[in-house]
């Protein structure tokens, strides 16, 4: 007979690849709750960091190397995504070390961000470096961030009750 696991065991055993593979479609909102296990003691801050940092490095990496590699062909027959690059290739191109650091806090642009950087000139190399740092800097401060509202919540909640 199978027995029972606890939510807290789940989450120490599972947490941190729940962690990776729901980061690798929605970064923050996973980020938040792993910061609120944290807070709870179920989950640790660095381990967090780094499985929210590798999904957005990956994620990041799959649509600029899909730019790279079909963006051209994916404009041509889809032009609702051609207008989306449009919008975004001008800064892209004067700015591409700043739309990297950046782009992780566009929302909306996620996917148009990376690939347009792909379809550009810079190198897959100074990209993949320069897309670590800024996975690192940005899983780090929504992170930060995560366990310090979940602190203020907890005290927030705590002065409404009697």
């Amino acid at each position: 007979m199978m027995e029972r696991m606890h939510l807290s065991e789940l989450l120490q055993q599972y947490g941190y690849a729940a962690v990776f593979i729901a980061g690798l479609f929605e970064g923050e909102t996973i980020l938040m709750l792993g910061a609120f296990a944290v807070h709870q003691g179920y989950l640790s801050l660095l381990p967090l960091i780094a499985c929210g940092a590798a999904a957005a490095f990956f994620t990041d990496q799959f649509y600029f190397h899909l730019g790279r590699r079909k963006g051209m062909d994916l404009l041509v027959s889809r032009p609702k995504l051609r207008a989306h690059i449009a919008r975004v290739d001008k800064f892209v191109s004067r700015h591409p070390v700043a739309t990297i650091f950046l782009m992780r806090f566009a929302w909306g642009l996620r996917i148009a961000l990376p690939a347009t950087l792909g379809m550009g000139r810079m190198s897959a190399t100074l990209y993949a470096a320069l897309d670590a740092v800024s996975a690192i800097v940005w899983a780090t401060l929504v992170s930060v961030f995560g366990i310090k509202l979940t602190g203020w919540a907890h005290a927030w909640i705590g002065h409404l009750r009697p």
